[in-house]
């Protein structure tokens, strides 16, 4: 016998549950992060649930209505289309690798599932640590953008350490000797300071507005998640120079959102955050600390070889694009295409899926710059603005 349940916020006991059920996850799959997903109006979250002969996999979602989107809003009506939350998701199942023969029961109850609440577009950042892509081979396509890195916790505190770039050792040993301290905020007194330390960072590197977040988003995500969220501050005279938000659960450790004060980037504070909280990790008996990926996904991406200066352990990142309906997304791309050469725009990005989403601009030679989106090009879950 086989079986599809889909779960919503408000059955949060069962999603957990589910969850417990499926196996390894992470911060980004629990009930709670969704939820503040939900909240944000990033779409209506369903966990997707199929279980056959003792297997299980789940799946998260977030349906979103294509209502107000440019050019396509006439056309839709009724219409949704699917993504991840920001973060890593994916699907996760109770044994890796799961038989072939369930695997095609999943997809089969997944399409018809997605078909009934009509489902255009599936898009999805995939976990690099908890990788089940076997389990959507066939439905659409599954790309790998490029690496993420983590730290082995299981590892003595020495070994860790003696894993580092040269410069990192030195850096942080330098830092210690200014005085600089990186502390646990438990009590999350330094909060305020940290959302200001992050939209200064922002700013700095020009990132897209996705990246921008409001106060009420910020306590929301701390009362929400509870003990799997955690404060983490740099300080120097006592004054935070840097902070970052980090996620754990299951034994691994998220490198989440962060920030760096322009008044202290010089010193590149956030290596001795880091590893400040690899020390708390390991000895918090966590197994992975991971650190993600870049703002991009060239090779000299500055955040990438920074986070490398502290493992050369890597990951591949990939990514999930699959088109339910074809002949109804070429209708709805073409009607957005139109719409904007009405109006003197041009997508600014050829990558962007689902393209009827794309960020439309004047056609300029700063067009790159612009189209920096969190689902194209930019599809990391954080932006540090980090000093190499």
């Amino acid at each position: 016998m086989s079986q599809m349940d889909v779960l919503l916020i408000s059955q949060r006991d069962a999603w957990q549950a589910v969850l417990r059920e499926a196996g390894g996850y992470d911060t980004y799959h629990l009930p709670e992060y969704h939820a503040v997903a939900e909240a944000a109006g990033e779409g209506a979250a369903h966990l997707f649930v199929y279980r056959e002969s003792g297997y299980t996999i789940a799946l998260p979602l977030l349906l979103r209505s294509l209502d107000g989107v440019a050019g396509i809003s006439e056309n839709c009506t009724g219409l949704l289309d699917a993504t991840s939350v920001y973060g890593y998701g994916g699907p996760i199942g109770s044994q890796d690798p799961l038989p072939p023969g369930f695997i095609r029961g999943f997809q089969s109850a997944l399409s018809a599932q997605l078909r009934e609440r009509r489902v255009i577009t599936v898009f999805s950042r995939l976990h690099p640590l908890l990788p089940h892509q076997a389990a959507l081979v066939g439905l659409g396509e599954c790309p790998v953008l490029w690496r993420t890195v983590s730290i082995d916790l299981t590892l003595p505190l020495e070994a860790q350490r003696a894993g580092y770039r040269k410069n990192h050792r030195e850096g942080v040993s330098k830092l210690i000797r200014k005085g600089l301290t990186c502390v646990h905020d438990s009590d999350w007194r330094h909060f305020d300071v940290f959302q200001e330390i992050y939209a200064e960072t922002m700013r700095h590197v020009e990132a897209s507005p996705s990246y921008y977040f409001s106060a009420e988003y910020f306590t929301r995500l701390r009362d929400t998640l509870g003990a799997h969220v955690h404060l983490f501050a740099v300080l120097h005279e006592n004054r935070p120079v840097c902070a970052a938000l980090m996620f754990e659960s299951q034994g691994i450790l998220q490198y989440h959102l962060s920030g760096t004060s322009g008044s202290a980037r010089k010193l590149a504070p956030m290596k001795l955050l880091l590893d400040g909280v690899r020390e708390w990790g390991t000895r918090r008996g966590l197994r992975v600390f991971h650190l993600g990926g870049g703002m991009t996904a060239r090779p000299d991406d500055p955040l990438f070889h920074f986070k490398l200066g502290f493992s050369d352990r890597t990951h591949d990142f990939a990514i999930w694009r699959w088109i339910i309906e074809p002949d109804v997304y070429r209708t709805l791309c073409e009607a957005r295409a139109a719409w904007n050469s009405k109006h003197g725009l041009c997508a600014t990005s050829a990558d962007f899926f689902p393209q009827y989403r794309c960020p439309a601009g004047p056609p300029a030679p700063t067009a790159e710059k612009a189209s920096r989106g969190r689902e194209a090009s930019e599809p990391y879950p954080e932006l540090t603005g980090a000093n190499s």
